[in-house]
């Protein structure tokens, strides 16, 4: 490696550089980079126009790989090469690349959609060959993993939703939602929204959008380290604290789990203050139902940190 390119090397992937570099390189990766095509935008975006060859010994990537990673980067089109000998590379800027690439992935949503309906009709001449008798009524599991998966089941829930849409969580877990259709889709139900939530007196609000008239505060007791959604009597979306930066969550439609979660969100609600009454003291007194009630359901959410450590377990094997 010659001294220059040393010099490039330490200014790219220097340590003081690394930790932005890293947390850009995993934003890039959600645009649908590679990690190896990440490094390599970012490498011609800092330093400007290099040959295949120079790039290669920089990133320390074999040089066929570099070919390959220049040449999926030219077809995005957020890198360009200018002819001569030998052939140079250079990006287009960051903001220009990140609007090429949410424009290309519109496209390509938009092109599934054209091609949704075709597919159905195709699929509905192929012969069913399902027993009937086998078919599972209830008590299905699903595991979510990553916010997009997640958000598509809970518009989902929302649109078919035809009673209630109850919201139970810390406002640092739905802060994970924001700049996402989450609020949106909420707002947009036609059931009544019912939400349970820390409310941040000052700074961001994850909520923000949503008619505060719905939305009641978590006590420093009820701050549970579960967050859920429930769609009317019939199915949950209960989130997982797997330690992972991913956001992972687990779907069910079982009774037995809805009707616990759900009569634990209705006696949290029925003692908590909205967010717009001034007197935010809770009712101490509670009837002896009220305290049965609530040791019941707290035996219950022993039952579903089982759930969730024994489904995180089977994933980890089925994984391995």
């Amino acid at each position: 490696m010659t001294m220059e390119e040393a010099l490039i090397e330490n200014l790219v992937l220097g340590n003081d550089h690394k930790e932005s570099l890293k947390k850009i390189n995993q934003n890039l990766i959600q645009y649908g980079l590679t990690p190896n095509q990440s490094k390599v935008y970012l490498y011609l975006t800092k330093t400007g126009e290099k040959t295949a060859s120079t790039i290669s010994k920089s990133l320390n990537i074999p040089r066929t790989e570099s070919y390959h990673l220049l040449n999926s980067l030219e077809q995005k089109g957020i890198i360009f090469s200018i002819f001569g000998k030998p052939t140079k590379f250079n990006s287009v800027p960051i903001q220009e690349a990140l609007t090429i690439i949410i424009d290309n992935e519109k496209n390509r949503i938009a092109d599934l959609e054209l091609k949704k309906e075709k597919i159905l009709t195709l699929w509905e001449t192929i012969p069913k060959h399902v027993d009937e008798s086998e078919k599972v009524d209830g008590n299905k599991f699903q595991i979510l993993q990553g916010r997009n998966s997640i958000l598509v089941k809970i518009e989902r829930m929302v649109k078919i939703s035809k009673k209630e849409v109850l919201v139970l969580g810390s406002d640092t877990n739905f802060i994970k939602f924001y700049h996402t259709e989450f609020v949106s889709l909420l707002k947009k139900t036609k059931s009544d929204l019912q939400v349970l939530t820390t409310y941040p007196k000052k700074g961001l609000f994850s909520l923000d959008g949503l008619p505060l008239s719905q939305i009641k505060k978590l006590d420093e007791s009820n701050r549970h380290n579960f967050s859920f959604i429930i769609k009317d009597d019939d199915e949950v979306i209960f989130f997982i604290n797997s330690g992972s930066a991913e956001l992972m969550a687990i779907w069910t439609d079982s009774k037995s789990f809805v009707s616990t979660l759900k009569s634990l969100f209705k006696l949290i609600w029925r003692k908590s203050p909205f967010v717009l009454e001034k007197d935010n003291k809770l009712t101490e007194n509670m009837s002896g139902d009220y305290k049965h009630r609530l040791r019941e359901i707290e035996q219950e959410k022993v039952i579903l940190d089982y759930l969730q450590q024994n489904l995180m377990v089977s994933k980890g094997e089925k994984n391995e």
